[in-house]
């Protein structure tokens, strides 16, 4: 198994050295992503073990207000069209970390 500090390296590593801004945010959104689900551990709605490259951070910012949750790509799935609902309803912005795109 690889070192967590070693991926933290490669992911800062790679933003550093990107030649666009894009690929820059994807390296530092990855490295969010790893973040948040060593934190977190198992998908707050189903129960199962995360995994980086298939776990989704969902952020929603009203103001000052934030709140952030890690859900399996599978659970993402199934309420992505009513969170965005939700979101759009109370005024907040949705920002959405998807590992499967940054693989």
């Amino acid at each position: 198994m690889a070192d967590p500090g070693e991926a933290l390296m490669d992911n800062v590593l790679k933003a550093l050295i990107a030649d666009s801004e894009e690929e820059r945010q994807r390296h530092l959104d990855r490295e969010t992503l790893l973040y948040a689900v060593q934190r977190r551990i198992t998908c707050e709605r189903t129960g199962r073990v995360l995994d980086v490259d298939t776990a989704v951070l969902v952020t929603w910012i009203k103001g000052e207000q934030r709140s952030a949750s890690v859900l399996t790509g599978a659970a993402w799935d199934e309420v992505a069209d009513v969170v965005r609902a939700k979101v759009a309803e109370i005024g907040a912005t949705l920002e959405v970390i998807d590992g499967r795109q940054l693989t």
